[in-house]
This record gives C-alpha cells, structure tokens and sequence, in this order.
C-alpha cells in the first residue's frame, strides 16, 4: 500500500522493510516549492560522506543491495560530493559503483568506469588568483587549498588545521598554482576564526565572485558562480529529460541545500545539519542507519508497480 506526501507529491511506501527505520515524512507546505502530485522518480542525487557512507566513509551491505535493485528498476543513483575527482574515483570503483559522479560541489563530472572527464566549470582564467589575494588581504592567516583538474595542492598551514585523508600535494603556498590548470574549487581555513565569521569576511570582500558553502565546520568551499549541487541536479535530469519533480536528492550539510531545493523529493538524513533538515522534505534514518537505502526503497514500488510507463 502507498501514499502521497502532501508536500511532495510522491507516492511512498507506507511500511519499511523488516529492520529498516521509517523515514520521517513532513505533510506540511513550504511555500515555493509547489509538487506536481503522485509524480515518479528517475534519478536520485545523494551527498557521499555523512551520507551515503557511514561513520567509517563505508557502503554498507543494505544499501549496496538498494543500490543494485535501483539500477535494475531503472532508477539513476548519482554521487554528487564536494570531494575531488580522484578520490571519488578510488571510493566509486572500491565498491563497483557505475555511470556518471559529480564532484567538486557540481564543478567536476566524471565517468567512473573511464575516468573521461564529463564536465568542467571551474572559475574563469585569472579569477581564482584573485579572490586568493583578496581573501589573503583581508584575513590574515587564512589557511588554502587549490583543488585543480590535475589534483588538490593544500598549504602546509591548511593541513595543520584540518587533517585529512583526501590525495593531495602539499605546498608551501597553494595560491602560486592556480594559473597552472583550471580551478575548480577554493579551500579556505583559519586557526581563530568560526566557518561562519570567516564566511562573512570573506562574502564581503569576494562578492559575487564565488559561491561559498561548507560541507564540514573545518573549513569554507569556494566555487565559481552559478556552481553548485543544485545546478549539478538540474544538468544530471536535463540530459536524461526529466523535469525536476522526477528527482530526489539527499544530503547532510549546507552544501548539500541548494541540491535539495532543486529537487522533486528533498530528504536528509537524521544527522544532517539543522539547516539541512529545515530544507528537507522528508527526514531519513542517518548514515550509520543507511538512510539513503531507504530513500530508495521509498520512491522504488511505483517504479516496480509500472508508474514509470506514465511519466
């Protein structure tokens, strides 16, 4: 038996699988954001660490298996990180992921069986050096990471101030390679400053000239405008032609909102940020709980029961 989210306007299941926890379901109307009613999805967009990866940056077995039951119903899961290409490429094929994956916060897609670049809008030629100076100028011991087409070169301060696992070249300044190949993201760090203080600094100085976002309370994302998870949702179901209320997206951090707004289902998980959870929909399990699986399994019965036959 299923029944339609008033908010938005997708059929769901009403009982989870035996073990699997109910998602948390607002019946409430946000206003603008209208839904098309009992409309079926075809593309689900999900954030990766704190997400779709548990506590220990793993897949568990339940959701692989949801995984794999999507793609027989013809359902796209999507990756779309803040993480750069190559280590989403190394995590994408550990566990036997396939098509398409956005990294960058929708400045980079890849294919993940090829590694064939996809897609790339990074910021325009001389515009990263730029707003390095101006954020340097500005705030004195700023800490940077310059994530590039060729890799991500991190200041010797930057990885002092936030230890990491991601594959990068350590440089004494990460501003002096942003002329080297297009630039993709801006990391940005300081040893006094709250994200948030730091964030309206730097929005006061850089202006328009960047989108700034953060997907962990270490450090600031700067990407070049009209880039984000949002728009990267938006490209991903134009070239599968589907209208926006055919897609789902999940996340857990203010980088993952603006991917929630563009979508036609809009979820987080339980132990996402709470702006995060104010811009969702519905309210999954948390990572460790594989509340992206049941995502899936939510919007997945219409699929089986034949709906996609009337989109």
């Amino acid at each position: 038996m299923s029944n339609t989210n008033a908010r938005s306007g997708v059929a769901t299941s009403q009982e989870p699988p035996p073990g699997e926890a109910r998602p948390s379901i607002r019946t409430e109307t946000t206003a603008g954001r209208g839904r098309r009613a009992r409309t079926v999805v075809r593309l689900v967009c999900t954030d990766l660490d704190g997400t779709l990866l548990d506590s220990a940056g793993a897949i568990r077995e339940r959701t692989l298996s949801t995984l794999a039951e999507a793609a027989r119903a013809g359902v796209a899961v999507v990756g779309v990180t803040g993480r750069p290409p190559r280590d989403t490429l190394d995590l994408a094929r550990r566990y036997g992921l396939t098509g398409p994956i956005v990294c960058g916060n929708g400045a980079v897609t890849v294919d993940v069986v090829s590694g064939r670049l996809l897609d790339c809008r990074g910021f325009g030629s001389g515009d990263a050096a730029g707003i390095l100076r101006a954020a340097r100028d500005a705030v004195p011991g700023i800490a940077v990471g310059v994530d590039s087409v060729s890799g991500l070169r991190l200041d010797t301060d930057f990885v002092r101030l936030v230890p990491n696992l991601w594959r990068h070249t350590v440089v004494e300044r990460a501003s002096a390679a942003v002329d080297s190949d297009p630039v993709v993201k801006i990391l940005v760090a300081h040893p006094m400053l709250l994200v948030d203080e730091l964030a309206a600094v730097l929005a006061s100085v850089i202006g328009d000239r960047a989108v700034i976002t953060r997907s962990t309370g270490a450090f600031l994302e700067l990407s070049a405008p009209g880039v984000d998870k949002g728009e990267a949702l938006r490209l991903l179901a134009e070239r599968r032609g589907l209208a926006p209320e055919h897609t789902a997206a999940v996340g857990d951090m203010p980088n993952d909102i603006p991917m929630l707004h563009a979508a036609g289902l809009a979820a987080a998980v339980a132990n996402a940020h709470e702006d995060t959870l104010r811009a969702a929909d519905i309210v999954l399990p948390s990572n460790d709980d594989e509340g992206v699986a049941a995502l899936i399994r939510l919007v997945l019965p219409r699929v089986a029961a034949g709906e996609a036959r009337r989109i």
